[in-house]
Formats: structure tokens, sequence, C-alpha cells
């Protein structure tokens, strides 16, 4: 059981990603503010059906009005920030000042409420879209380029107020909730196999595929801990092919009837670094696809029995 004295503040709480991290605090013991522009907490419901109510403090936050952002935090004092909010890619493309807004706005208004709070650690999600790639040699799309600004905005609050940091760079992250964002493919193909449905990934890549309960994990046992400075991550530096998520998903159901579009999705394939990671939680260890796979077919599976 954690120490009881943790009490993690969690915007965007009811995304994918945010949903398992809450999932696996609560599992934890620990006390969570769950905290999101929106009150849709089904993809929680959907991995956590029995979640325990007297561990989360469910609220609405918007991370772009920095007033009511630190109200919240100034009444609920939480002992570690886990900063999850942000539009996604498709988003970004077609609202790009909204995006800027959430994704480089409110990323500072967290860093600040944190700076006026004495808060102990922020975790942020930048993302692997950061990562320089191309003839540009740099993100692809103006979601990697907001998530790049963040992570030199972490760098200059910990040069200018000693403000801790870690930033976890997810690439693509697979399982039940995924259904938001270009990558979220491998997900659906996962879920369309599953249930006996056909699907075509509308791109072929080579790519980091990480299981959420895996990456949660990590985000985790990292809420509870302590480091000094910006810190900045990976999370895994194995890569598969989306042939090879699509062999490991037959493995448990044969005759999926699924497929791989030629366009090719340029993807970082080397370079990963979880040395950060590392020296702020020890080892970890994440599932084989294979594992991840099979735990996700499982768990869509049961919850369309429940259904």
């Amino acid at each position: 059981m954690a120490d009881s004295r943790e009490k993690i503040f969690i915007t965007g709480a009811t995304g994918f990603l945010g949903s398992w991290i809450v999932a696996g605090l609560v599992d934890q013991g620990h006390q969570v503010v769950a905290t999101d522009i929106s009150t849709d907490h089904r993809r929680l419901k959907l991995i956590k059906p029995d979640l325990p109510a007297d561990l989360v403090d469910f609220r609405t936050c918007d991370v772009t009005e920095p007033a009511a952002l630190e109200g919240l935090i100034s009444e609920t004092q939480p002992t570690g920030i886990v900063h999850l909010a942000a539009l996604q890619i498709p988003q970004c493309r077609s609202m790009p000042a909204l995006g800027a807004a959430i994704n480089i706005g409110g990323h500072i208004n967290v860093l600040e409420a944190a700076r006026k709070f004495d808060i102990e650690r922020v975790l942020y999600t930048s993302s692997i879209a950061a990562k320089p790639r191309g003839a540009a040699n740099g993100p692809s799309n103006l979601y990697g380029v907001f998530k790049k600004a963040d992570e030199d905005i972490a760098r200059i609050y910990w040069e200018d107020h000693k403000l801790p940091s870690l930033g976890l760079r997810p690439y693509v992250v697979y399982g039940v909730g995924r259904d938001d964002g270009e990558t979220s493919a491998i997900t659906r193909a996962i879920e369309a196999a599953a249930l006996g449905e056909t699907y075509e990934i509308p791109f072929s890549t080579s790519s980091c595929f990480q299981y959420a309960a895996n990456v949660a994990d990590v985000f985790v046992r990292a809420a509870s801990s302590t480091w000094n400075g910006a810190l900045l991550s990976d999370i895994t530096d194995i890569t598969h092919s989306t042939l090879e998520v699509i062999n490991a998903i037959k493995e448990f159901v044969p005759n999926a009837q699924l497929s791989c579009a030629e366009t090719v999705r340029v993807s970082p394939s080397d370079g990963f670094d979880t040395s950060a990671l590392k020296s702020v939680i020890g080892e970890f260890s994440e599932y084989p696809l294979s594992q991840g796979i099979a735990e996700t077919i499982q768990l869509y599976r049961e919850i369309a029995a429940r259904s």
C-alpha cells in the first residue's frame, strides 16, 4: 500500500491514458484529484468498473483558466501533479490556436501553479512527436511542435525556479479506451479482431507500441518518487512493425480480418533513451507485444459480455 500522504492531482483525467493512470494510482492506494474539462468517465468505467469512490475526487477544471486551476490546487493541496490535458494531432491540425492554448498555455499554467504552491513534483506527457524526423529534422506536425515547446518550458522552470519535472514521451499507446488520435488505429484493429470485425490500419510503420497498463505503471511509480531537475525520458526502446502487430493479434484471433494500408507513416525508430526515467523509478519492464495485445483482446471481450 502506498504512503497515504500522497495525493496526486491529474489533468486530462477522463482521457485514455488519464483513465489508466487513475486506475493504477487507486490500485496503489493513492488519493487522486481527477480533473478534466469533460465529465465523461466512460473510459475509466470500462477498465475499472469497481473503482473505490473514497480514493477519487472528481473535479471539473480547464487548464487554460489559471485562476480556477490555482484555486483548485490550493484547495486540494496535492503532493504531485500528473499533467495530461492536451489536444491530439488531428485537433491541433484543425484548431491550431486552441491547440496552442491548451498544449502550451495549459502547460505553463500547470507549472506556474506548481511553483506558487510548492508542489513536490510535476509529471507531464511530452510525446515522441516532439522528436526530430524527416527532411526538416524537426517535429512533423503542430502537436509535436507544441510538445517540444513544453519540454523547453519545463527546462526553463527548473533553471529559473528549481521546479522538478519529468516529461515522459509515450509513443503509440494501445489498450481499451484508446479511441482518439491518429495512432488509435492500432487499438481499433485489436478491438475489431476481438469482436470479429474487419479493419484496415490506415498506415504502415515501424514504431514503439506500448500497452497502456505498462505506461500507466511508469507514471504511478514516478508520481511518488523524487528527483531534481527538468528530466525528459522515453518510456521504451523496443520497436515493431504494423505487420508484426497484426501477426501478434492473429496469434490469439487466427481468423482476424486485418490489413495495413500501403501509406507509410514516418516515425523515429532509434535514438530512444530511458535512462532519466530509470534514474527516478529504477528498472522497469514492459509486456511483450503479444501479451499486451492478448490482455486487450480479453478485456474487450469481457466488456462486450458485460454489455
